[in-house]
């Protein structure tokens, strides 16, 4: 009954900020900030109940509920983000021309072939003079979704919402539903999906189910999902040492046959694939990246890049050995580890990123992995949401990015001291 009460204040919440979302005026951030501490103070507070009085609740009713605030999410309206029109333009860019890739959407707008739907699309696009930074596998489902129903954000919506629930359905297998309900109920995990429509999940989803074929020993198919998620966003080839090791040739061989198959169409006739402008990315981006920028200031913004992977790669093999020597090799890594190390060094860090972490963070809950589910939303503090503001437009105001830092160290410390930072050996 109690988690049931919760479910519908719950509701209520984002009922209410589905409305605001809708509101031709603009959303206001301050509002957005409110709603979203609310329901993560009662998110996490219901978790503590649950675990503390050794409470339980059926996956049934966590899944539900799930269901629904998704629902309110997708009759919302996209969140103080406007990525979903470069979405919708790419599926229009592959349908007329058979790839969105290497076509600047500036280059469009005395362009007679697109319909006027489409020609829509190119008056919110960000960054106009750059082409699509979206990989493969999620240019199938842009397509899939404007087939079924033209520059349509709600059906778009409605699909990545299934691969979120998919996710939380795979989670239910894993972890107990209390466990799961952390994922399900999470706050930035509906706003960046449900609302915002941010594609992610869809690559966070085949590397979960990697990982569970994996464990079930069905190691070929698991190689086919690990490479359609690399496909989906380049960040999943963390998990590739995982998957490969002493294993035969096959497997090694089995991934970039995959990799090659889903790029193959884009690569006819094509000069360019997505990897072009994600390098172009790596090389010249920065967003809410709190240690990279202390690093840039200290060093120059080149060489912070180079020690921030430097430092990454180090620790990451240091972590892979004592993983193989722990664990047995179907069981599934502290990717949490993984992932959240990697956007703590990057030079940047999306909120949506982190929802890369958190299925992860079910199977192995921490007081950092959680807290920066929730602190990272500060991001959206920067001038572009901010009326008048003096900060450039994607520029995190600076305080936003010391609570961050702060929040996540205090965070670090608890679970150090409650010993949930150390990897205890596999059963």
């Amino acid at each position: 009954m109690t988690v049931n009460i919760v479910g519908a204040f719950l509701a209520g919440v984002f009922v209410v900020q589905a409305i605001l979302s809708r509101d031709t005026s603009g959303y206001d951030l301050i509002a957005f900030l409110s709603g979203i501490g609310i329901t993560a103070a009662i998110v996490f507070g219901l978790w503590l109940w649950l675990i503390r009085g050794d409470h339980h609740v059926s996956f049934g009713i966590v899944f539900l509920w799930a269901c629904v605030f998704r629902l309110i999410g997708i009759w919302g309206e996209p969140i103080l983000k406007d990525d979903y029109f470069r979405y919708l333009l790419d599926a229009c860019l592959f349908i007329s021309y058979g790839s969105p890739y290497g076509i600047p959407p500036e280059s469009l707008f005395n362009e007679n072939s697109l319909s006027s739907a489409c020609v829509e699309m190119l008056t919110g696009v960000n960054n106009p003079h750059l082409s699509t930074i979206y990989a493969p596998v999620l240019q199938y489902v842009f397509v899939l979704s404007h087939i079924l129903s033209p520059v349509n954000l709600d059906l778009l919506q409605f699909i990545i919402v299934l691969f979120d629930l998919a996710v939380i359905y795979m989670l239910g297998k894993l972890a107990p539903a209390r466990m799961v309900l952390l994922y399900a109920w999470c706050p930035l995990v509906i706003k960046e999906f449900a609302f915002t429509a941010h594609p992610d999940v869809i690559g966070v989803c085949l590397l979960l189910a990697a990982f569970i074929f994996k464990k079930h020993n069905q190691t070929a198919l698991s190689c086919i999902l690990v490479g359609l998620a690399i496909c989906t966003k380049i960040l999943a080839v963390a998990a590739l040492p995982f998957f490969l090791f002493r294993q035969p040739i096959r497997y090694w061989l089995l991934i970039p046959a995959t990799a090659g198959i889903v790029y193959f169409p884009f690569l006819v006739g094509q000069q360019q694939t997505d990897l072009t402008i994600l390098a172009y990315f790596a090389a010249n981006w920065q967003f809410n990246a709190p240690i990279f920028n202390l690093l840039s200031k200290l060093t120059t913004d080149d060489l912070a890049r180079y020690i921030c992977l430097a430092t990454f790669l180090i620790w990451f093999s240091y972590f892979f050995k004592r993983h193989t020597t722990l664990y047995q090799a179907c069981d599934i890594p502290r990717m949490d580890w993984v992932f959240g190390v990697f956007f703590l060094l990057s030079p940047v860090l999306n909120a949506w990123y982190w929802v890369w972490v958190l299925p992860f963070a079910v199977l192995w809950p921490s007081a950092w992995a959680w807290t920066v589910s929730v602190t990272v939303l500060l991001s959206y503090i920067i001038g572009l949401n901010i009326s008048g503001s003096e900060l450039g437009d994607y520029q995190v105001a600076f305080y936003a990015q010391v609570m961050q830092l702060l929040s996540v160290a205090v965070a670090l410390i608890f679970d150090y001291r409650h010993n949930r930072l150390r990897m205890p050996r596999s059963d």
